[in-house]
């Protein structure tokens, strides 16, 4: 029988069953190691198969299509935006500035009078100087568009002319403006005042003087 010093000597010599328990785990961890091994393997593979190349590129071709619509969409509600702002901006200015065109007509209005008004008498350098005022006054107002309403000798128009007085005219078959008392004018050809004016009309009896030697 060997001592316990040969034992030691010689070393632990594992027996049969612990081999078998120790393979037992062996196999079982090298089994789950190849199991998971093949089951990422089997995922990679089906990603790889999930990815369809034409898919993908309709899908962002629709994606790019969309953003430029929506892109196109908000450049013409600015243009649209800048466009309704810049035309209110215009008929605003246009309204303010069309009351104090109404005040300057006024003037205008004085200079005419003061022309009509001269007689041989008055200094003629004072009438030449008034009809200059005039002239320069006339070119200011076309500037700004207004433009003054021919009124005199055309058949009238009630939307620029307005009537103060009638008379019957024979030879007529309109009426027509015969006198103006105060010139009418437009602005951005529309009306801003209009022409104060007589007018003749065709005579109206001769219809009715028929009926009554009938």
């Amino acid at each position: 029988m060997a001592s316990d010093e040969d034992n030691e000597g010689i070393g632990y010599v594992p027996d049969e069953d612990d081999l078998d328990a120790e393979e037992a785990k062996a196999s079982a961890r090298n089994a789950q190691e190849e199991t998971g091994h093949k089951k990422k393997s089997s995922s990679k593979r089906g990603a790889h198969r999930a990815i369809d190349p034409d898919a993908l590129l309709r899908s962002t071709a629709a994606e790019r299509d969309e953003f430029k619509d929506k892109y196109l969409r908000g450049l013409a509600e600015m243009d649209n935006f800048r466009k309704r702002m810049k035309k209110e901006r215009d008929e605003f200015q246009k309204y303010i500035l069309s009351e104090i065109l109404l005040d300057l007509l006024q003037i205008y209005d004085n200079l005419e009078r003061a022309l009509k008004a001269k007689t041989a008498e008055q200094d003629k350098g004072i009438v030449s100087g008034v009809e200059m005022i005039r002239r320069q006054f006339l070119e200011l107002l076309k500037k700004y568009q207004v433009l003054e309403i021919e009124a005199l000798g055309q058949h009238f128009d009630p939307a620029f002319h307005e009537a103060l007085s009638k008379e019957e005219r024979e030879g007529i078959s309109r009426a027509v403006v015969v006198e103006v008392y105060q010139k009418g004018f437009t602005y951005h050809d529309k009306l801003l005042r209009p022409a104060l004016t007589k007018v003749a009309i065709p005579v109206a009896v001769q219809a009715a003087e028929g009926e009554t030697e009938t």
